[in-house]
């Protein structure tokens, strides 16, 4: 058995619990921290469109005059998934 030193990706804070198991049996975590927002996190994401960060690549290739399909074909996400991320800004 292995021990993973698992760190919040939000704060870097080493606080951290299990917060159980998606359905696809990935384990998660919890951060306890209390500057912390608190938002639970896996390791590795199945979709690619959840992982931390992406929104923000999302507006970035918006800003660059990237089109949706571009922006989806390029990161591996869905369509609905940045027309969502799209909709949410503020212009």
């Amino acid at each position: 058995m292995q021990l993973v030193a698992v760190k919040c990706p939000v704060c870097g804070g080493t606080d951290i619990s299990k917060n159980g198991k998606t359905e696809n049996d990935v384990q998660r975590y919890l951060c306890n921290s209390k500057e912390c927002a608190g938002k639970s996190f896996m390791l590795e994401y199945s979709y690619k469109g959840c992982k931390p960060g992406i929104e923000k690549q999302i507006i970035d290739m918006t800003a660059n005059s990237s089109g949706i399909r571009d922006i989806s074909r390029v990161l591996e996400i869905s369509r609905t998934k940045v027309s969502e991320t799209l909709k949410k800004q503020k212009t």
